[in-house]
């Protein structure tokens, strides 16, 4: 039993250290997220998780909780995902085939992968916020701006 919860550590954090480069390096947040969710669902095992955004709208929620009832699926857990300032990035969503409530072990994977999929919103919201800061100093013709010369009156 030990030699299993060390091996599972060690898969854990082995995954987690590749999250972490994938992040760093700028690797496209949906295939961060995906990366997220799918290492959760096999650390928890017969669940599916997904992220959702603040401006995914109603439908699109009430979409995803059709569909999932739909194939048998009840909500396992549902979890804000916050910025170190608490600014709302998101929710984390587990579904699970059995009606349950996570146990202990299963909300701190849970809350490791919020943290984690914080860290990627908030990378990528930092990368498209320097990108448009840097376009801005550039003309139509990708080339910064020329200064106007001092004027001779």
């Amino acid at each position: 039993m030990y030699r299993q919860e060390s091996d599972n550590v060690q898969t854990l954090l082995a995954v987690e250290v590749q999250l972490l480069d994938m992040i760093s390096s700028g690797a496209p947040l949906p295939q961060v997220l995906d990366r997220i969710c799918t290492a959760l669902d096999v650390q928890l095992g017969n669940v599916v998780s997904l992220v959702l955004f603040p401006d995914d709208g109603e439908h699109t929620l009430h979409t995803i909780a059709q569909s999932a009832t739909q194939f048998g699926l009840t909500l396992f857990s549902c979890v804000a995902i916050l910025s170190p300032s608490e600014a709302f990035l998101g929710t984390l969503e587990t579904y699970c085939c059995f009606p349950r409530k996570p146990a202990f072990t299963e909300n701190e994977l849970i809350e490791r992968a919020v943290r984690l999929a914080a860290l990627a919103i908030q990378q990528y919201n930092y990368d498209v916020e320097t990108e448009s800061r840097s376009l801005d100093w550039l003309d139509a013709t990708g080339k910064r701006p020329r200064e106007e010369p001092p004027s001779s009156n």
